[in-house]
């Protein structure tokens, strides 16, 4: 594996480090997605490209997700929504902002396992409930769960 599979995107802007560290995390549990969307001013003429990855830990201002693909596909999404498989929480629209995408992994089909990290946008009052509201749901009590993250995106 070459040398660039590991380096951080270059889109990736240093000011958002602090931001990182400054927010508490939570771990989610499994059955919880972000779907990727364009704005349609982005997406003018051009079909809508939509891609989902898994949840792995969310703060009060962003979320680190992870994805498997055979190139990076992350950049370029403005908007995101919240699904969870049993289908009790949705949030739509949600803005947002890539400041992270990394190579964890690379699988035997040629394919990488990759984890970004999502920094919201100006979310509305009704975006900020709804989040609370999943936050409170979907996030495991770190004392009942085991180390849940040894590094960061």
């Amino acid at each position: 594996m070459s040398e660039n599979v590991h380096r951080k995107m270059p889109y990736k802007d240093n000011s958002d480090d602090e931001w990182q560290r400054q927010r508490e995390r939570w771990a989610v549990k499994q059955g919880a997605s972000v779907v990727f969307k364009k704005s349609f001013l982005f997406a003018m003429f051009k079909p809508r490209p939509v891609q989902s990855a898994a949840i792995i830990d969310i703060s009060n201002s962003g979320i680190r997700a992870q994805y498997t693909a055979t190139t990076i596909w992350s950049k370029g999404f403005d908007k995101m929504s919240i699904v969870t498989t049993d289908r009790k929480i949705t949030i739509d629209d949600i803005p947002c902002k890539i400041i992270s995408d990394s190579v964890v992994s690379r699988l035997p089909n040629g394919n990488f396992v990759r984890r970004c990290g999502i920094k919201f946008g100006n979310l509305s009052a009704y975006h900020k409930l709804q989040l609370s509201h999943f936050i409170k749901e979907y996030s495991i009590n770190p004392k009942d769960s085991k180390i849940w993250h040894t590094e960061f995106a």
